[in-house]
């Protein structure tokens, strides 16, 4: 073996380091085995002399769990998810779990994607979206693979575990926030049109505004929650409806390329025109956007999808489950003042 390479050091060699059967290492190195704590203890500490690591890939063959959740999202271009995708993976790995990403692109096809996390043996999914393709719900299901979908809806069957925030509860508040400021022509700037989030705060705003006799003037939808596609149809927004005096943007990072066109136009904020986010990502709270936004609870749907994704593995039986966490208005410098 040439210097610096890597040895791996095997169950056997621990075995005969530490005295004790072959068996007892195995038992060790397996979550739930019996052991007792002085083999447990001699065990561990020849571990440590020798630099043994437990393969993974051969322990997943014995119990039959890889220990390994696929992660599917279909928009990586939203910085808001990297706070997601940073949240899902510490969560799971407080939990002894792995990561496996796979990105969902318009390119793609939904079935070879799963096809892809059954052949890794993956032991649960998690689907960060809003816009679920029927099939995955269904090819989980048919599977029994344990999933859970962030952000959107659940299947219409209810095949699927459901986590997202109070969408139509925190767009009212979104609402209430732009009339107590006194706007009177309000527009509304969304994601996809198929998009369960881009529907439900849409339809929230136009309730809200109507219970109070005002109606939703404009309504502009981007193809993707990304910078480009905000800045492109607020600046057609703006300069197609001067009239406009307040946004309500269906995702922060809509509402800070709103504010950039805004800029762009001569229009200051909240002076000129009032923008309203949703989300609270960490761009929000820069000084150079001081975003009023409203707040996802996301540590909190995050630590539930984890928790009913890791309950249904251990307990297959487990019913389908749907949490829904209400929001709240974080107000910052882009509105009036009431």
């Amino acid at each position: 073996m040439g210097q610096g390479s890597y040895k791996h050091i095997t169950q056997k060699e621990v075995a005969m380091t530490a005295g004790v059967s072959l068996s007892a290492v195995s038992r060790t190195f397996t979550e739930g085995a019996s052991v007792s704590p002085s083999t447990k203890k001699k065990v561990t500490e020849a571990a440590k002399i020798l630099g043994y690591k437990p393969n993974m890939l051969a322990q997943s063959l014995m119990t039959n769990r890889t220990r390994l959740i696929g992660i599917v999202n279909s928009n990586f271009e939203n910085p808001f998810l990297i706070q997601v995708f940073d949240l899902v993976t510490r969560e799971l790995q407080a939990r002894n779990y792995r990561s496996l990403f796979e990105n969902l692109t318009e390119k793609c096809n939904p079935e070879d994607i799963l096809e892809r996390l059954l052949q890794y043996r993956v032991d649960g999914v998690l689907f960060i979206s809003s816009v679920l393709p029927t099939a995955f719900a269904e090819v989980c299901t048919k599977a029994k693979l344990p999933s859970a979908i962030m952000f959107g809806r659940g299947h219409v069957n209810g095949l699927i575990n459901t986590i997202t925030a109070d969408n139509f509860g925190g767009a009212a508040i979104g609402a209430e926030l732009l009339l107590a400021a006194n706007y009177k022509n309000i527009a509304f700037l969304g994601g996809p049109k198929n998009a369960t989030t881009t529907i439900d705060r849409k339809q929230s705003l136009i309730n809200t505004l109507n219970k109070h006799g005002q109606d939703l003037k404009v309504i502009k939808h981007c193809e993707v929650y990304s910078y480009d596609e905000g800045r492109k149809k607020s600046q057609e927004l703006l300069q197609e409806h001067p009239e406009i005096d307040a946004i309500f943007c269906g995702d922060d990072i809509l509402a800070i390329a709103a504010i950039d066109s805004a800029r762009k136009l001569g229009r200051k904020c909240p002076e000129n025109i009032g923008i309203l986010g949703f989300n609270d990502m960490p761009m929000a709270s820069w000084g150079a956007y001081n975003l009023t936004t409203i707040k996802q609870p996301i540590k909190q749907m995050v630590s539930a999808a984890v928790d009913i994704i890791i309950a249904q593995i251990e307990n297959p039986q487990r019913g389908i489950e749907t949490r829904i966490l209400a929001c709240k208005a974080v107000e910052r410098g882009t509105l009036k003042n009431k």
